[in-house]
């Protein structure tokens, strides 16, 4: 428990020092600082998520040549809607076909609690699970009408990076850091049959930070 508690907080400082690196305009440093600082009271191993898919997000737009800011925020604040759901939902045991009823309503959620502050990263926190089959949340009907075709582009070039960085975080953790042979490729792949190219660089970018961090990969 005192190792996880470091590491918690050493990534929980990382990402104060990127948010501050960053500086966004409207203020969204002040929200992503209280949003941490939130979710981090019921829903602490979602906090250590949501940090390290920013950060996998962050990586993997940079290497795509994609917006690494944009991804970095969206990926921060991807699981927003957490916060209105119970601490029971989120302790690593098995759930109810209900209880995952309940719990797929965070991407609607999230959009609501960010749509009039932070319009762009609410429709990311909304639609990153959305992408795949038998996906849920918001979907492209619900941008709004003035949006210009490049700012959609932007959100949904965004969106699909914070979804897989979002799966990968997710099977990594289950595997205790440990990807075995090429399941999650092939995980990713069936997943998201259409964006062979961003999930090769995901990839990559996961290995990349998961040797950073000391973990192992086989």
């Amino acid at each position: 428990m005192a190792i996880q508690s470091r590491r918690s907080d050493m990534l929980l400082r990382s990402a104060y020092d990127r948010i501050a690196t960053y500086h966004p305009k409207g203020n969204l440093d002040h929200t992503a600082r209280l949003f941490l600082c939130m979710i981090g009271v019921q829903h602490g191993g979602v906090r250590d998520h949501v940090i390290r898919v920013a950060f996998l997000a962050e990586g993997v737009a940079r290497r795509m040549q994609k917006d690494p800011k944009a991804a970095f925020f969206a990926g921060l604040f991807h699981d927003t809607g957490k916060l209105v759901l119970p601490y029971h939902l989120f302790t690593n045991r098995p759930i109810t076909p209900k209880e995952f009823d309940e719990i797929k309503t965070h991407a609607q959620a999230g959009f609501d609690i960010l749509k009039e502050m932070h319009i762009f990263v609410a429709l990311c926190a909304s639609l990153h699970h959305a992408l795949s089959d038998n996906g849920y949340g918001l979907s492209r009907k619900d941008f709004p009408a003035h949006f210009a075709w490049v700012r959609v582009k932007a959100v949904l070039d965004t969106t699909t990076i914070v979804s897989i960085a979002d799966f990968i975080d997710a099977w990594t953790s289950r595997n205790d850091g440990k990807v075995r042979g090429t399941s999650l490729k092939k995980a990713l792949l069936g997943r998201y049959p259409l964006d062979g190219l961003t999930i090769q660089r995901a990839l990559q970018e996961q290995k990349r930070i998961a040797k950073a961090s000391s973990l192992i990969i086989t």
